[in-house]
C-alpha cells in the first residue's frame, strides 16, 4: 500500500513540474537585450505585464522547437499591441501588428524566420513603436509575422522610434517556449562618421556661429538628435566636390525632416523637405543637381524638423513652406538675408543619420551679423527680457529718437515659458493707435494696454485668427500719454493683487475695456501657465518712443502735454493752437475736462521749465 501512494506522488511530483508556469513582469523589464529580464526556468505559457508610457518591455526566452513556437496576445491585451523576437544577439527574427485576433498579435515560425534552437528575446510595445537599428534605421518595414525588410534587417537592436502613451496590462500567451537567463549581446560598432554627442560633446547649436564644427570628418555621414522642442543642428562642413555634393536623412530616420544649406556668411543655399526622388516619405536630400553650388569652401548644413523653418534678420522665411519634392534656392520673404533664427514650433524629437557625399569635415566660422533691427528689439535694444509689471516694463527709446514725435513702428520680442513682455510707448492721437500680432508670431497671442498706474485699458484675444489687434475702435483709449503694451500667450492673463482678472475671459474676439471682477484695479501680477512661444513682432500705428524717464515723464511735470519730460514753449504752444477746442481734444485739454482754455493754459504757465 505504501509503496504504490509513493508511486502515485512521484508520478504526480513529475507531472507538475513539467506544467508550464506563468511569468509575471519583476519591475519593469528593460527594452534592450542588455536590459531585458530573465524568465527563470522550465515551460513558458505565458507571460504578464505592464506596459507604461512610452515603454517597451523585453524577456529573454528559450525556444527549444522553433517549428511549434508562437507569441500572441490575442485575448491578452485590450489595446493596439506589437511583438518582435531577436536572436541571442539582438538582431530581429521575426515580427508582427495585427496578425492575432483584432488588434492583437501573433508570431510563429511560418515564415520560417527562426532557424535554429537557442536564447530569444521577445518584445512586446504598443503601436506604433519599432526597433531601430545601430545606424537608427528601421529593422522592419511591414511586420506582418515576416522576417526583417527595414534599411537595416541586419542590425542589432539599439533603439525604439516614437512615444506611446500607457498602454496598461497584457499577457503573452507562448507554446513552445521556455525560461531563460538574459546574456549580454555585443555593443553596436562604432557609428562611422561623425556623431553630434560622442565627437561634438553635445548638442549642435542652431545658427552658424553655433554651428557644431566637425573637425577630421571623412566618413560618409553625422549622426545626431532633434533632442527637444524646436530643436534645429547646425554643422560646419567643407564641400570638396560640388558636383558630387549630396546630403540626405533617406533611411536615417523616422522624423520628417528638412535639410537647409548655407553658405559661409550663413545665407540660404539649399533646401528640401521630401524626398525629390519619391512620391511618398517625409525624410530630405539635397544635392547639385540644379548646378547651384558653384565653389568647394565652407557650408553650414542644418537639420530641422519639417515645421521648424529658417527665418532671416527681419523674422520673414528664408525658404517659402511650398513644393516640399524639389531642391530650392531661397524663394521666401527674405532670400537674401542670412539666417537669424527659425520660425515654427515642433514638439518632435529622435534620431537622425545624414549620409554625406563629396563632404569631409571643416570648423565652424564666425559670419557676420546681422545689421541692426529697426526699430525696436527686445534684446538688442532693450538689453534682454522685457519685464511683466509696470516696474519693469522695458523702455522703448532711442537717444536719436524725439519721445512722443518719432514713431515706432514694430517691437520685437521672443517668449519663453510662462514669459509675458511689457513696454513703455507713447500715444499721441488714440484714434489712430493700433498695435498688431497678426502675420507676426506664430503662437496664439494675446494684447494688453494699461496706465501707468498699472489699471487697464484695452485687451484682445484673437483678432481673424489666434493673433491680436489692439485700437480704439471701442474707445477705451480716452487720452494721449504714456502706456504700457504688454504681450502674452493665452491663456496667461492679467490679475489685480487679489487675483481677480482685469478682463474676462471671453469673449475672445473685440477689443474690450477692463470687465473682470479686478477692471478697476492695478495689474499686480500673470495668472495661467504656458509653454514657450519662440518670437513675435508686434506692427505698430500711431506709436512713438519714449523718453529715459518713461512713465515718469510728467510725474512731476504737470503740463508736460507732448510727454517729452520737460515743459516749455512746445507745450505751451500746443494749448495755444488748441484754445477753444471741446470734446475731445487729446493732449492739450490737460485738466480733462472737456475743454482746452484758461485752466490749461496757466497749468502749463506755472510748471514752465519743469524737468529742464
Amino acid at each position: 500500500m505504501f509503496r504504490t501512494l509513493w508511486s502515485f506522488l512521484a508520478v504526480g511530483a513529475l507531472v507538475f513540474s513539467a506544467q508550464a508556469q506563468t511569468w509575471f513582469e519583476q519591475g519593469d523589464a528593460g527594452d534592450l537585450p542588455e536590459t531585458a529580464q530573465s524568465t527563470g526556468s522550465g515551460a513558458l505559457s505565458d507571460i504578464q505585464g505592464t506596459l507604461d508610457t512610452n515603454d517597451v518591455d523585453m524577456y529573454a526566452i528559450y525556444i527549444s522547437d522553433p517549428a511549434s513556437f508562437s507569441a500572441t496576445t490575442s485575448n491578452g491585451a485590450t489595446w493596439d499591441t506589437q511583438l518582435f523576437l531577436f536572436d541571442a544577439n539582438g538582431v530581429g527574427v521575426v515580427a508582427d501588428d495585427d496578425g492575432g485576433d483584432g488588434l492583437q498579435s501573433l508570431i510563429n515560425n511560418t515564415n520560417n524566420c527562426i532557424t535554429s534552437p537557442g536564447v530569444y528575446y521577445l518584445a512586446i510595445t504598443r503601436f506604433n513603436k519599432d526597433p531601430l537599428g545601430c545606424n537608427d534605421g528601421g529593422l522592419w518595414s511591414t511586420n506582418v509575422n515576416n522576417c526583417p525588410n527595414g534599411a537595416e534587417p541586419s542590425s542589432r537592436v539599439a533603439s525604439w522610434t516614437t512615444s506611446t502613451t500607457a498602454a496598461g496590462a497584457y499577457t503573452i500567451f507562448l507554446t513552445g517556449a521556455e525560461g531563460a537567463t538574459a546574456g549580454d549581446p555585443a555593443d553596436c560598432p562604432p557609428f562611422n562618421g561623425w556623431d553630434e554627442t560622442a565627437n561634438g560633446g553635445g548638442d549642435a547649436g542652431d545658427l552658424p556661429e553655433t554651428a557644431q564644427s566637425t573637425s577630421d570628418l571623412i566618413a560618409s555621414g553625422i549622426r545626431g538628435q532633434i533632442g527637444g522642442t524646436n530643436d534645429v543642428d547646425v554643422y560646419a562642413i567643407f564641400i570638396e566636390d560640388p558636383q558630387n555634393f549630396s546630403a540626405s536623412t533617406v533611411n536615417g530616420t523616422s522624423l520628417n525632416t528638412v535639410l537647409s544649406l548655407f553658405d559661409a556668411d550663413g545665407k540660404g543655399v539649399l533646401l528640401n523637405d521630401d524626398n525629390p526622388d519619391a512620391s511618398t516619405g517625409t525624410q530630405s536630400r539635397i544635392d547639385n543637381r540644379g548646378g547651384q553650388l558653384t565653389q568647394a569652401g565652407v557650408y553650414y548644413l542644418a537639420v530641422s524638423v519639417a515645421t521648424r523653418r529658417a527665418a532671416g534678420c527681419d523674422d520673414g522665411p528664408i525658404w517659402a513652406s511650398t513644393a516640399d519634392r524639389l531642391i530650392r534656392t531661397p524663394d521666401g520673404a527674405e532670400p537674401n538675408s542670412r539666417v537669424a533664427g527659425w520660425t515654427g514650433s515642433s514638439a518632435s524629437t529622435g534620431r537622425y543619420i545624414v549620409s554625406l557625399t563629396g563632404v569631409r569635415g571643416a570648423s565652424a566660422g564666425d559670419p557676420a551679423d546681422c545689421p541692426p533691427p529697426t526699430p525696436w528689439d527686445e534684446q538688442y535694444y532693450g538689453g534682454g527680457d522685457a519685464g511683466d509689471l509696470p516696474g519693469t516694463a522695458q523702455l522703448v527709446t532711442l537717444p536719436d529718437q524725439t519721445p512722443c514725435q518719432s514713431p515706432v513702428t514694430r517691437v520685437r520680442g521672443e517668449h519663453g515659458t510662462d514669459d509675458v513682455d511689457m513696454y513703455v510707448i507713447c500715444i499721441t492721437d488714440p484714434a489712430s493707435f493700433s498695435a498688431s500680432t497678426v502675420g507676426g508670431a506664430g503662437f496664439d497671442t494675446q494684447l494688453w494696454l494699461f496706465r501707468c498706474d498699472g489699471t487697464g485699458v484695452a485687451f484682445n484675444d484673437d483678432s481673424g485668427g489666434l493673433q491680436s489687434t489692439i485700437d480704439n475702435s471701442s474707445g477705451c483709449i480716452t487720452q494721449a500719454g504714456t502706456y504700457l503694451l504688454a504681450i502674452s500667450r493665452y491663456n496667461r492673463d492679467a490679475v489685480d493683487v487679489n487675483g481677480g482678472l482685469l478682463w474676462n475671459n471671453s469673449p475672445f474676439s473685440g477689443v474690450r475695456c477692463p470687465d473682470g471682477p479686478g477692471a478697476s484695479n492695478p495689474i499686480a501680477g500673470w495668472t495661467g501657465a504656458t509653454a514657450a512661444g519662440g518670437r513675435y513682432t508686434i506692427q505698430l500705428q500711431g506709436a512713438y518712443f519714449v523718453s529715459q524717464q518713461g512713465c515718469e515723464d510728467g510725474g512731476g511735470c504737470e503740463g508736460d502735454v507732448n510727454n517729452d519730460g520737460t515743459v516749455d514753449d512746445a507745450d505751451l504752444l500746443e494749448v495755444l493752437f488748441n484754445f477753444g477746442c471741446f470734446g475731445f481734444c487729446g493732449p492739450a485739454d490737460v485738466d480733462n475736462n472737456g475743454t482746452v482754455d484758461d485752466a490749461d493754459l496757466l497749468v502749463v504757465l506755472f510748471n514752465f521749465g519743469c524737468g529742464s
